[in-house]
């Protein structure tokens, strides 16, 4: 009886070593993966675990459960600590996520053919475009303007050719766009000027640019409609970008840290952001993780997030929806306003050109096209846009 009652206590010796053993290995893992899969399965196993050894614990009699009562506490004090961190965690996070990203421009509203949105000519377009039609590509902020040069003056029959019409005009963003075209997948791309980036790897390919200059527009800064701070100097936004300037006090703000949102590399607006810092270091992106299904996770540059003590930038038209919301507010730079007016009069300090790229290689579509955006029809659905043209 003797050597059974110690084959007991070694089995369930062993036992309990087992689970404290994986109640670290638990710990570590709610520490780096989160609740997804603890809750799903490894923790309700480990729970039965210890409900299990703390039953066969007190079923023991008082000589017996000294060291096991020990072992058995440690298991649950090793539990209680990873769920108490990520129970933490969770709740900073769904703070996080409670503040919704700013959401970018709905395409679909803006599709040729399809949308009421799209700004039109007064009188009937100079230009009908019917063969060899150019394909289009460009910035997202840019997207109603060459959607409507494309519903004014490519065949109207497109709009009964949906995929056709989707090879021919395309949003994938400024750096994609930059690329396609060296690829020599577009004809036109409506962009920013090109990155130092864009500019090397088109130099590496032995092309060269070609920057037809079609409008202006202001690159902003904004923060939270409830941030009492209006204006910030050139300055400023430089050692704010560069993580030397910390907190909004500093600037006559409130005593709050500053949460400075940034844009992914190679975009129009991190571009913009990259030329003003000049060779001033930026500081280190705020990164997100971003579930990318099957249970995986990837850390991208985050998205901004409308905090009280956010900070955010991108260009004048592209952020006139969410100011009308009265979710932010756009900052005065140098005590100058980012308007039409000052943008025409590049009174204002970040006032940039935009343009249609091409590689110089164009076709007479193509050229016609441009050709036409530069003339008073172009400019009249640059202006409609919202945009101003240039001159």
């Amino acid at each position: 009886m003797k050597i059974h009652h110690n084959i007991w206590h070694i089995l369930l010796g062993l036992g309990l070593i087992a689970l404290v053993i994986a109640c670290f290995l638990l710990f570590i893992l709610l520490i780096f993966i989160g609740y997804n899969i603890l809750f799903s399965f490894i923790m309700p196993i480990s729970l039965i675990a210890l409900y299990i050894s703390l039953w066969i614990l007190f079923s023991l009699d008082a000589e017996d459960r000294r060291l096991i009562k020990g072992i058995a506490t440690l298991c649950a004090c090793i539990l209680g600590l990873g769920m108490t961190y990520v129970a933490i965690k969770e709740w900073r996070n769904a703070r996080y996520r409670a503040v919704a990203a700013v959401k970018e421009l709905e395409l679909r509203e803006y599709e040729p053919f399809y949308s009421d949105k799209l700004a039109v000519l007064e009188h009937p377009a100079d230009l009908q475009l019917k063969d060899n039609l150019p394909v289009l590509d460009g910035s997202t902020a840019l997207y109603p303007l060459y959607a409507a040069f494309v519903q004014t003056v490519y065949p109207p029959q497109l709009a009964q050719e949906y995929e056709e019409l989707n090879r021919l005009i395309q949003s994938s963003k400024t750096g994609t766009a930059y690329q396609r075209l060296l690829d020599g997948e577009v004809d036109i791309i409506f962009v920013p000027a090109p990155s130092k980036s864009h500019q090397a790897l088109a130099d590496s390919k032995g092309l060269q640019f070609q920057l037809y200059p079609i409008g202006q527009e202001a690159f902003v800064f904004f923060v939270h409609q409830s941030n009492p701070v209006n204006n910030l100097s050139i300055a400023q936004i430089q050692q704010i970008y560069a993580g030397n300037i910390k907190n909004w006090q500093e600037v006559g703000g409130n005593k709050e840290a500053i949460r400075a949102f940034q844009r992914p590399e190679n975009s129009g607006s991190q571009t913009a952001l990259q030329r003003i810092m000049g060779d001033i270091a930026l500081m280190k992106a705020p990164k997100e993780d971003i579930p990318t299904g099957m249970d995986g996770i990837i850390s991208q540059v985050a998205d901004y997030r409308n905090f009280p003590n956010a900070i955010g930038f991108s260009f004048l038209l592209y952020s006139s929806q969410l100011v009308q919301e009265k979710q932010i507010k756009r900052l005065s730079i140098n005590n100058i306003a980012p308007n039409h007016e000052n943008i025409r009069n590049k009174s204002y300090p970040f006032t940039y050109d935009f343009y249609a790229v091409t590689l110089g290689n164009e076709s007479r579509e193509t050229q016609q096209l441009i050709q036409w955006i530069q003339s008073p029809q172009g400019k009249e659905l640059i202006e409609k846009t919202g945009y101003v043209p240039v001159p």
